[in-house]
């Protein structure tokens, strides 16, 4: 019974978010309604340049000499919507569903990561236990450019000892360390010019992939349908098939495998039947590659009105040749962690807009100095082939401690707490506790949470069963923390 109040009241937290439009970069919204909610607890609250907040608990009575705990969340999400939903993600909210055994959105995604990071930690501030002094970050753009973390005053993190994130997606498992990323968007100005009248136009390209995080499903060969899409266009241009590329895009954030790509192109009609043959091929050898996996794949072409202009031949043929020499992909597994992506890649996002068209990546790497391999190799490829590599600033790597004491101390309270062992990992995805990591060496980082499925996608589902564990175990940590042996309340 206990345990099901405590459900009931995350979600109502996590519900109350849910109301709230928050894609990366537009948190302001969300940002205010965390201060204010804050407020309401009694707590005294920061609100920073960023619209990062910050919330300070003062520790229970006899606690206020133990070392300080900061919990950590970050308040933007990935928004993306099955085809055919009319979803604005600067205004619409989520439309959550609750099966009774999974928390998941009607066409959308759902947003759990990272709202049921921030709803944990308000319920957690809410209740009376034995804690020391407590700190909650609750952080912006974790999802696209981290500016949030980064920019965070190191005032917030001096007088920390120890940070737990809540922004990992399995409840048994504790994050210790996690990749650096870089961000590079290749850009180009493009020449228009006007399509011959005497062709016929379509609309083709691939859909219905299963796309994904770039970090945690970046090795289990999912296709990017961005790199799909630039081999099919350049089968029709080794095929000497005559025609003109009108409009390209893809992706729908970096971090994201693209699960769809779609251009328009203007072709002679005497080679239609050619063009169907190729990518019918290239559907067939796609099945080759990834038909085990991607089994819902749907390669299409349509008919469709004359676009007002083409892309000029030079600059297509440059854009699809930069398009297949780029890599997106696991560069090189780990030699000292089993399973674990070294060095990875991937095109999240790929649009011409204003004349310009542009290609951005994400690349990751659990070491800075292959982050630093990756920039130079893409500066090099930008020179060779004509396009400006844009670069964001670089996440580090954060390398963790195989002996970290509060690994240590949550693995054993879950495994008190669940009969099962609790597992620690190494991770290919990015977190915020990179930054925190960078700005305060000595900090002994984790990260946890519950299980939160199919991220970033229209299907992510929250495991319903394994939100009170991580509350629970939490609640414990920061007890055992301050001292007190005793079961958390």
């Amino acid at each position: 019974m206990a345990e099901n109040i405590i459900l009931e009241k995350v979600l109502k937290e996590f519900g109350e978010l849910a109301k709230i439009p928050r894609p990366s970069g537009h948190e302001k919204n969300v940002s205010d309604y965390i201060v204010t909610r804050l407020k309401s607890m009694g707590l005294v609250v920061y609100q920073d340049k960023y619209n990062n907040v910050i919330a300070e608990k003062k520790a229970a009575d006899g606690f206020a000499n133990v070392p300080l705990v900061m919990l950590q969340s970050h308040m933007d999400m990935v928004c993306i919507a099955e085809e055919g939903i009319t979803y604005d993600p600067l205004h619409d909210p989520i439309k959550i569903k609750n099966d009774g055994k999974f928390l998941s959105a009607e066409g959308t995604s759902l947003g759990a990561d990272d709202g049921i990071g921030i709803a944990s930690i308000f319920y957690l501030l809410a209740q009376n236990f034995k804690h020391g002094p407590l700190r909650a970050v609750f952080t912006v753009d974790e999802e696209q450019g981290m500016t949030g973390a980064r920019g965070l005053d190191k005032k917030y993190l001096q007088d920390v000892s120890y940070i737990i994130n809540c922004d990992s997606e399995d409840y048994d498992v504790v994050t210790i360390a996690s990749a650096g990323s870089v961000r590079v968007s290749f850009e180009k100005n493009i020449r228009f010019g006007q399509p011959r009248e005497d062709f016929h136009s379509a609309h083709i390209g691939i859909k219905n992939l299963l796309g994904g995080h770039s970090g945690t499903e970046i090795n289990k060969n999912r296709c990017n349908a961005i790199k799909m899409l630039a081999l099919v266009l350049c089968s029709l241009y080794e095929e000497r098939i005559d025609f003109a590329l009108a409009e390209i895009k893809g992706g729908r954030a970096d971090n994201a495998i693209a699960s769809e790509a779609f251009a328009d192109i203007v072709y002679n009609a005497d080679h239609e039947g050619k063009i169907k043959m190729i990518l019918e091929r290239q559907e067939k050898e796609f099945g080759e590659v990834y038909g085990a996996i991607e089994k819902n794949a749907k390669f299409i072409f349509e008919e469709t009105a004359m676009p007002p202009a083409v892309i000029v031949e030079e600059d297509a043929k440059a854009l699809i040749a930069l398009l297949c020499v780029l890599h997106s992909g696991v560069y090189a597994m780990s030699q000292t962690v089993n399973a674990l992506p070294e060095l990875s890649a991937n095109i999240g996002r790929l649009g011409v807009a204003d004349n310009k068209v542009s290609v951005r990546l994400l690349a990751r790497s659990a070491t800075n100095a292959n982050l630093s391999f990756i920039k130079t190799a893409y500066r090099n490829l930008s020179e060779m082939s004509g396009f400006t590599a844009v670069f964001a600033p670089t996440s580090p790597a954060w390398k963790g401690n195989p002996d970290s004491a509060l690994a240590g101390i949550a693995a054993e309270i879950f495994k008190e707490q669940n009969n099962k062992p609790m597992r620690l990992e190494f991770i290919h995805g990015g977190l915020e506790c990179n930054y925190f990591a960078d700005k305060k060496s000595d900090a002994d980082i984790i990260s946890i949470g519950p299980n939160n499925i199919d991220i970033h996608t229209p299907q992510e589902k929250l495991q319903l069963d394994t939100v009170v564990p991580q509350i629970l175990l939490m609640m414990e940590i920061v007890s055992r923390i301050a001292g007190n042996g005793r079961k958390a309340v």
